[in-house]
C-alpha cells in the first residue's frame, strides 16, 4: 500500500525485547511451578516474567535484560493504537531474546489484557506463528536472526542514547527518505549488544539523549511520522 505523498509504510523493529520462554534450567523452580499451576500449563509453556520469577532468575546470565514481556506489550499497544498504523502506514516487527524477528500483520489488534498477550506470545515462540494453523497468521516468524532481517530490510536507524543528537522529526524523515526500519530497544536497562550496534546504518538520540522508555521513544517517532505523512493531529 502506498502512503501519503507517494511513500510506502515506514517500519519499526523493537530490538532485543525481553521476551522468552522460561529456560529449561528453571522449570523445577518453585516460583515457576507455582506459575504453571496457576495458569494450568506446563513450565516450558510459560513466558519468563520477572514479576513472577524474580528469585528463579537470580542465576541467569544478563538477568537485568530478561523477563520483561510487559515492555513489548506496552510498546506494541502504543504503536498500533495510532492513526499511522490503522491507515496501513506502519509495519511492525519485534526481535525476541533468542534473536528471532517476528512480523505483526497489518491491522492486527494487540490484546490489551496482559495475560492474554503473554499467552499469545508464548504460543508464538513455540509455533512461530499465531494462530498455529490455518489462514493468514496474525504474527509470524519473519527472520531467524537480526542478520537475516537486515539482509531483507537494511540496517536499522537505531534509537540509542549515545547516538548523534537529533529530533524525532529528523529520524522520521530519514526513515521515510531511505526506507530503512527504525530500531528501538525493548529491554529494561543495559546496552544494545555489539552485534546489534554493528548492524545499524545510523544511530540517533532524541530529547537530549535522556533515557526514555521504549514506548516513549516509539510514541514520539510515530507522532513525527504522522505529521510528515499529513495525518490529522
Amino acid at each position: 500500500m502506498e502512503g501519503r505523498g507517494g511513500l510506502g509504510p515506514v517500519k519499526i523493529v523493537f530490538l532485543e525485547s525481553s521476551v522468552e520462554l522460561v529456560p529449561r534450567s528453571l522449570w523445577s523452580h518453585p516460583q515457576v511451578l507455582r506459575s504453571a499451576r496457576r495458569y494450568g500449563i506446563e513450565p516450558e509453556d510459560l513466558l519468563l516474567d520477572k514479576s513472577l520469577h524474580y528469585n528463579a532468575m537470580a542465576g541467569l546470565p544478563a538477568k537485568w535484560k530478561r523477563g520483561r514481556p510487559d515492555i513489548l506489550h506496552v510498546a506494541l499497544l502504543t504503536s498500533t493504537e495510532t492513526p499511522l498504523y490503522q491507515e496501513g502506514l506502519l509495519r511492525i516487527y519485534f526481535q525476541v531474546y533468542d534473536g528471532r524477528v517476528f512480523e505483526v500483520r497489518s491491522g492486527v489488534r494487540i490484546p490489551k489484557n496482559y495475560e492474554r498477550f503473554k499467552g499469545l506470545i508464548a504460543q508464538l515462540l513455540k509455533t512461530e506463528r499465531v494462530p498455529p494453523k490455518g489462514g493468514e497468521p496474525l504474527i509470524r516468524l519473519y527472520s531467524t536472526s537480526l542478520r537475516e532481517f537486515v539482509e531483507k530490510e537494511g540496517g536499522p536507524i537505531l534509537m540509542w542514547e549515545r547516538g548523534a543528537p537529533s529530533t524525532a522529526i529528523f529520524v522520521a524523515a530519514r526513515a521515510l527518505s531511505t526506507g530503512l526500519p527504525i530500531g528501538v530497544g525493548a529491554f529494561p536497562r543495559g546496552e544494545f549488544k555489539r552485534s546489534t550496534l554493528r548492524k545499524a546504518s545510523e544511530a540517533y538520540s532524541i530529547m537530549g539523549g535522556a533515557p526514555l522508555k521504549t514506548w516513549g521513544v516509539a510514541s514520539r517517532i510515530v507522532y513525527a511520522l504522522e505529521r510528515l505523512k499529513g495525518l490529522p493531529a
